[in-house]
Parts: structure tokens; C-alpha cells; sequence
């Protein structure tokens, strides 16, 4: 059982929006039934309801709340939550800001947030106050304040806006998308995005078979936006997000454990419009022969288990730039098996011999186009 003190720090408990007042509650009155089903965590989710313990003695110090923070595969952002007084004629009023500090100093970062005010009642549970909400690009630190301010002279009054001394503020944080020194945007596909309207369908949410069960969250920019993104590239996808289909009505794609969390994750980075420099890369990353390979082999081979053409297209178009001779066997063995006929274009018009790399293909898997590019050769050869 979790004991209630006056003083108690709910900032700790990271929860949904409109389950942080039922927490609270639940402490203080000792609902153990609704602690134990809410499941809660400590720090992980960046949304839930921050107490500034002793507000006036807040406004003569400056306050900053450490909310947590956001890991991607490249970079790490750490969030903060203060207020800042504003000098006014009719009385001094009182703003909120949240604050993120990114390690990386080249990164730039796109982000959501919800900042509102709350008051307090008799019965434990917060009420809305004023609130703000926006999407923000910024650097490697900044801040973003709240568009309402408010009278310090109103939120004194301990019977309307304090709770035992403290002012509550809700807090939402959503990485949305971010870059470094390549100036590549990606998208955060592994935290939630914000859902204003509270449209439960307009997740798209992909488990991956992995040890872990990753999910990815693919409703980045704008939820609908995304996800008719999905639909309209992929044959795959597009019956199963149907929003009249019984089956995956809670928009979870399970996938068994032969799509890999980072070769997921880039090739659907790649269907949102991310260009990453894949093979520069992977041979600043390795000087093996095989890993650019192995990275192109498996990205495409999702793509197509996906049907996102467009993917397996724009790695076929990599190929071609990079033209690294020491490749065009590997590249080669790779085009054909998954139909790449642009770069089977590319290197029969090289004339490099391919006896090699057909004879231990299966023919009957060989795409018609396959076959007649590679017939249209030796007939121009023969002659």
C-alpha cells in the first residue's frame, strides 16, 4: 500500500491525461483495486500531472521539474517543466515552460506538447484550467511556453487553484521527428503520439515478433494523414487497416519474428519520406563486404513481405548511386530475386558477364521481366 502525505510528489507517477486525477485520488483514499489495474509506471510515458510543491516560494526561485526522457537509435532528449514570472502593471502573472535538452549539438528535434493548468476540488480530483497545445521545431535546447499566463494573485487562492500548497500542471510530451548533423528527418515511430480527439482507430500500430514484442507506432505528422499513407502504398496493409475490419479493429499488426526491429523500423522510416544514406553508412560503420549487403537484402525483403514497392525502389535506386564494383554480384543476386529491373537494366547495359550470378537462381521464380531483360541480352549478344 502506497501511504498519503500532504507533501506527496505525484510528479513520480507518469499516466495517461485523464487517469492522473484518479491516481491522485486513488493514493490519497487508498483505491489499492485501481492502483493495481492501472498498472502504473514510474517515468517511462511523457504525460501526467507535475506538482509544484510550495508555489510561493517557487516564484522567488527558479523551478524546473525533471520530466524524463526520449531515446531513439540516434539521438536523446531530456525533458523539463518550469515556471517563469512576467512582470505585468496589473499584477504579476505566472507561465509555464517545457524545456528539452538534446545531447547531440547538430540534432534538431520536432515535438508536441500540452501544458494546462489545473485546479483542485473537495474531492481529490483536478479540474481543467486553462491550457495551450502546439508542434515546435527546435534546436538542441529551448523552450516552449504556454500561451496563457495567469494572475499570481489568482492562483494564491488556496481554496480554487492549490492543493495543499502545490500547483498542478498537466503536461503532455510527444517526439515527433528528428536529425543530426545529416539533416535526414525520422520519425519516432517507438512512443505514442498525442491523440486530441481521443480517435482510438487513428493509431497504426505494428508488434514486431521480437524477444522484446517492440511495437511501432506509425501515425507520426498527422494520424489520418499517416495513415492513409500506409493504405495507399501498401496492398498489404491497406485491407488490414481497414476501418471496418473486425479482425484488427484495435490497429495491431503482429508480425512474426523474421522482421527485425531496425530493418522494420528504416524501411517504414523510408515509406514516410526519411532518405537515409543507407550504404555511406554502412561502410563508415563497417568494412566488411557483406554488411551493405546484408542491410539491402533485408530492408527490401520487408518491403516486399509489407508490399511497399516504393521502398524496395528507392534501395534499388541506392544501389545504382553507389556503384561499387566489388557489389554488382551481390546487388545483382538481389535484384533478381526480388524483381529489381532497374538495376538489372543497369548492369546488363555494363556488360558484365552473369553466368555466375543466374545459374543458381531458380528460372520459375525469375519475374517476366527478369526473363525477358536477361533473353533480350543474349539475343543481342548472339548476333
Amino acid at each position: 500500500m502506497i501511504e498519503y502525505e500532504d507533501d506527496w510528489d505525484y510528479s513520480m507517477y507518469h499516466v495517461g491525461f485523464r487517469d492522473a486525477s484518479f491516481l491522485k485520488a486513488a493514493i490519497k483514499y487508498d483505491l489499492n483495486h485501481f492502483l493495481f489495474l492501472s498498472n502504473v509506471s514510474i517515468a517511462i510515458f511523457q504525460n501526467g500531472i507535475c506538482r509544484f510543491e510550495n508555489f510561493p516560494e517557487c516564484l522567488n526561485n527558479t523551478t524546473e521539474i525533471e520530466l524524463g526522457h526520449t531515446e531513439t537509435p540516434y539521438i536523446a532528449v531530456n525533458w523539463f517543466l518550469g515556471l517563469e514570472r512576467v512582470s505585468d502593471p496589473e499584477g504579476d502573472r505566472i507561465r509555464a515552460y517545457i524545456k528539452n535538452v538534446c545531447e547531440h549539438e547538430t540534432a534538431r528535434i520536432t515535438f508536441q506538447v500540452l501544458i494546462k493548468f489545473l485546479k483542485s476540488n473537495n474531492f481529490g480530483i483536478s479540474l481543467d484550467g486553462p491550457w495551450s497545445r502546439g508542434k515546435y521545431t527546435k534546436g538542441i535546447t529551448d523552450k516552449v511556453f504556454s500561451t496563457h499566463t495567469m494572475k499570481i494573485s489568482e492562483i494564491v487562492n488556496p481554496f480554487e487553484w492549490l492543493d495543499n500548497g502545490a500547483l498542478e500542471i498537466e503536461y503532455g510530451i510527444h517526439l515527433e521527428a528528428y536529425h543530426k548533423s545529416d539533416e535526414i528527418w525520422n520519425f519516432n515511430f517507438h512512443e505514442k503520439s498525442f491523440n486530441w480527439a481521443n480517435v482510438e482507430f487513428s493509431k497504426v500500430i505494428i508488434k514486431l515478433g521480437t524477444i522484446k514484442g517492440t511495437e511501432l507506432y506509425c501515425d507520426k505528422a498527422n494520424s489520418i494523414e499517416s495513415f492513409q499513407l500506409l493504405k495507399f502504398h501498401s496492398q498489404f496493409m491497406s485491407p488490414k487497416f481497414s476501418e471496418d475490419d473486425s479482425i484488427l479493429s484495435n490497429r495491431v499488426l503482429s508480425l512474426n519474428n523474421n522482421f527485425r526491429t531496425q530493418s522494420t523500423e528504416t524501411a517504414l522510416q523510408i515509406a514516410h519520406g526519411a532518405r537515409d544514406r543507407l550504404l555511406e553508412e554502412a561502410l563508415n560503420f563497417t568494412n566488411s563486404m557483406d554488411y551493405p549487403t546484408i542491410i539491402c537484402c533485408n530492408i527490401v525483403e520487408i518491403a516486399e513481405k509489407l508490399k511497399l514497392r516504393n521502398v524496395s525502389r528507392f534501395i534499388e535506386r541506392q544501389m545504382i548511386e553507389f556503384d561499387a564494383e566489388e557489389y554488382h554480384k551481390r546487388f545483382l543476386k538481389l535484384a533478381i530475386r526480388y524483381d529489381l529491373n532497374h538495376y538489372l537494366a543497369h548492369i546488363l547495359r555494363m556488360n558484365k558477364p552473369m553466368k555466375d550470378v543466374y545459374e543458381d537462381e531458380d528460372v520459375q521464380l525469375m519475374s517476366r521481366n527478369t526473363i525477358m531483360l536477361i533473353m533480350s541480352k543474349f539475343m543481342k549478344d548472339s548476333f
